[in-house]
């Protein structure tokens, strides 16, 4: 199995564990605390559990660079919550997702600028194949004009910048301090998203969590939102995205979507349409697609073993 089909699976296992935010977010909304305040208590589990692990098993020196660096990754990281639960809170959800979706493209426009050449022709296909079901799969289609000319411009705004922050995210997560561990380098990304969360909620220790430090609503999601909105997938992330190009990783990436929705439709009662299926569906083969060489090269070199065993 090559390098590259091992890390194509742990940004895929990311955006699985991204997906599995959804619900936990939902809980914490629907008790009524507000963006911030959600970010401020995931990063914050997020950053105590990684830094346990970290002071036991990882401990290195790091130069103030690479710090910098890193807590630069971290505010990139910030923006993709903020913006993205903000969208949630402005737009109907399948608006919202469907807007932070555009991070597929997004990530392949990069690469070719970057690279100023055209990508693989199966990344390519990939992408367009992955939009197309996104815009199954959320829903979208369907509601008529009258509903999409209402939409919140701001919520509009919103949704389109969490796109560029998570392409952002992506990019700069495979180009910073890669010559740290995965675990130290998650511990100061995220350190530096809990500032800003901070900076956008400087009142939360004395007015959100000590009057709810026993409220299961708040608390419970809340450290689930740390572990699989914080550190799996960026550790995830910090671990593949150095190994792979920005348009690949991206795709992987879109496994959030499928799995976000069947979050919903297993935890949250959401009811899924065939139309939704078929959308995942699609997104699930665009992101075989994108693995296609891999995944021919593979089984080719397993034969070729089995053939020349005794």
């Amino acid at each position: 199995m090559s390098k590259t089909f091992k890390y194509s699976i742990l940004m895929f296992a990311a955006g699985v564990c991204y997906g599995l935010n959804i619900p936990f977010v939902r809980i914490i909304h629907d008790n009524g605390f507000a963006t911030a305040e959600i970010m401020v208590l995931q990063y914050i589990v997020g950053v105590t559990t990684l830094g346990i692990i970290v002071v036991l098993f990882f401990r290195r020196k790091i130069s103030l660079k690479a710090v910098l660096r890193l807590l630069g990754v971290g505010v990139l990281a910030a923006g993709v919550s903020f913006s993205y639960y903000q969208a949630l809170a402005l737009l109907p959800s399948a608006t919202a997702v469907t807007l932070l979706f555009q991070f597929v493209w997004m990530g392949v426009v990069w690469q070719v600028i970057r690279e100023r050449k055209l990508p693989p022709l199966t990344t390519i296909i990939s992408m367009f194949v992955i939009m197309a079901g996104t815009v199954l799969a959320t829903g979208i289609v369907g509601n008529n004009a009258g509903e999409l000319a209402s939409l919140d411009p701001l919520g509009l705004f919103f949704g389109l910048l969490s796109a560029a922050f998570y392409t952002a995210f992506l990019i700069a997560s495979g180009k910073a301090a890669n010559e740290l561990p995965a675990a130290n380098r998650t511990l100061f990304t995220s350190l530096g998203s809990l500032i800003i969360a901070l900076i956008l909620c400087p009142t939360f220790f004395h007015e959100t969590l000590a009057p709810n430090i026993t409220n299961t609503g708040f608390i419970l999601p809340g450290i689930a939102l740390g572990i699989f909105g914080i550190l799996l997938p960026v550790f995830l992330i910090a671990s593949s995205s150095p190994h792979l190009p920005s348009g690949l990783a991206t795709i992987m990436a879109s496994s959030e979507l499928p799995s976000g929705i069947l979050c919903a439709m297993l935890f949250m009662g959401d009811v899924v349409s065939p139309l939704i299926v078929l959308g995942v569906v699609i997104i699930l083969v665009g992101i075989v697609l994108s693995q296609s060489s891999e995944l021919l090269s593979y089984l080719k070199n397993r034969r070729l073993n089995e053939k020349h065993e005794p």
